[in-house]
């Protein structure tokens, strides 16, 4: 087996992964998703499905921000609980 340099492996690649979406939107699997998981896939999608990927991406970051907010709010509520705790032994 040859070894490839950098252009022939970034050109097998891309092959493999417009196949690989290729096989996904004929099997009627979620591609958006799968781009999702792959960024590689992303240049492959169609301009719906990178539309769709884009709102996907919008709502992720969203609920991780949440996630993170109640993760302060309830350490912050813990810490208040301490120290109320706290006060009242004394």
């Amino acid at each position: 087996m040859s070894k490839l340099n950098a252009q022939e492996r970034k050109d097998r690649d891309n092959a493999r992964f417009s196949q690989r979406v290729d096989e996904r939107r004929v099997k009627g699997e979620d591609v958006v998703a799968y781009a999702l998981a792959n960024k590689k896939a992303y240049k492959f999608l169609t301009k719906d499905e990178k539309y769709d990927l884009k709102q996907r991406q919008i709502v992720l970051e969203q609920e991780a921000k949440l996630t993170v907010e109640e993760k302060i709010k309830l350490r912050t509520e813990q810490e208040l609980e301490k120290a109320k705790a706290t006060f009242t032994q004394e």
